[in-house]
């Protein structure tokens, strides 16, 4: 299992230094966030601040862009990077895409295989020399003179797509090479919901499990001490409630339980009562969505829950851990073993 760090948050200023320091502590990659800067800007940053570390957006939002503008930062930051960079992108919600981005919206799946193909197109042409004449739904490049075109480099471009419904689901499984999953989840939801729809991509598309990398940023409560693990749970309580209020994730909810929870914290959340919506997110679904215990606990209980479900991890709310070497030796026990299939886990 390979450990990663999130780099949500952080400015294009910040990105670098944190990056640098992630790779000196055996951090496997690094996901630019665009929430308060753009992620192409966090990425060359943390590319420029590394030399061995991947980088990739976590996401990118796809669809406050067109397919063109999206190939064109991510072909730089693969060609200046030697092929760390993995194009990561995400659809975002009706509400920002329109009101926030002032772009157009239509059904979410639909118009991301749209750009997904068109994105192989720009980069075929770009890569082979070929005509570039895609046609789509909703996106036509049919335009690509030699002034306009980058300069030639032969990395490959790793792109992997956000999900947490079905179709988006089986969708990035059937086109991509990665699934960039959400930390609101829970064992049952990955078994019973993602990694069917899953298999329903790759048997699309004839491909195998280990054409696709499943990457989650997992809600760690870490602490040495039970009063620092009572306080990082009572943030972890927070960020579920805020995500359980959405209808998007009833059906994450309903795989524990919990799915008349959501009526209940949604209409909490319209009258701005945060903290009581915390207060609903009892031991049973923390413990179901989190993992809880001291830093060094991380490791194994990665494995015991997630092995052979997903490939690849994070900590949603960063390491609490100030001593470099410790913080190395716990990274490194990611990798000790192999995962196990989850059917032989259940064996």
């Amino acid at each position: 299992m390979k450990i990663d760090m999130g780099l949500i948050g952080a400015s294009g200023a910040e990105c670098g230094p944190l990056a640098a320091t992630a790779e000196a502590r055996g951090f496997d990659a690094v996901w630019a966030s665009e929430s308060v800067t753009d992620a192409f800007l966090q990425s060359q940053a943390a590319l420029l601040s590394t030399s061995r570390l991947t980088v990739g957006t976590a996401i990118a939002v796809a669809f406050a862009r067109n397919p063109m503008s999206a190939a064109y930062a991510a072909w730089d930051l693969a060609g200046m990077s030697g092929g760390r960079f993995v194009l990561g992108l995400g659809s975002q919600i009706q509400a920002h895409i329109e009101r926030r981005f002032s772009m157009p919206w239509s059904a979410p799946a639909t118009r991301m295989r749209d750009y997904l193909l068109a994105l192989d197109a720009i980069f075929a042409a770009w890569r082979d020399g070929t005509r570039l004449d895609y046609r789509g739904p909703i996106y036509q490049h049919t335009l690509m003179t030699p002034v306009f075109t980058p300069h030639h480099h032969d990395h490959r471009i790793p792109v992997m797509i956000a999900a947490v419904g079905e179709r988006m689901t089986a969708l990035g499984a059937e086109l991509c090479d990665g699934l960039l999953l959400h930390g609101m989840t829970t064992t049952g939801y990955l078994d019973q919901v993602t990694l069917p729809a899953v298999e329903r991509g790759l048997s699309a598309s004839g491909r195998e499990r280990d054409a696709v990398e499943l990457y989650v940023p997992l809600f760690m409560v870490m602490g040495d001490t039970q009063e620092e693990r009572d306080a990082a749970a009572r943030k972890t309580r927070e960020q579920i409630a805020f995500y359980a209020s959405t209808p998007a994730y009833v059906k994450v909810l309903e795989s524990v339980g919990y799915e008349n929870l959501q009526p209940e914290l949604q209409s909490l959340s319209r009258e701005g009562r945060w903290a009581d919506m915390a207060d609903l997110i009892d031991d049973g679904l923390l413990n179901a969505i989190a993992l809880t215990g001291r830093p060094e606990d991380m490791p194994d209980l990665c494995r015991e829950r997630f092995g052979g479900r997903v490939d690849r991890v994070s900590s949603y709310f960063g390491w609490p851990v100030d001593d470099s070497d410790r913080l190395a030796e716990i990274l490194a026990r990611f990798h000790d073993e192999p995962a196990a299939h989850p059917e032989e886990k259940r064996a």
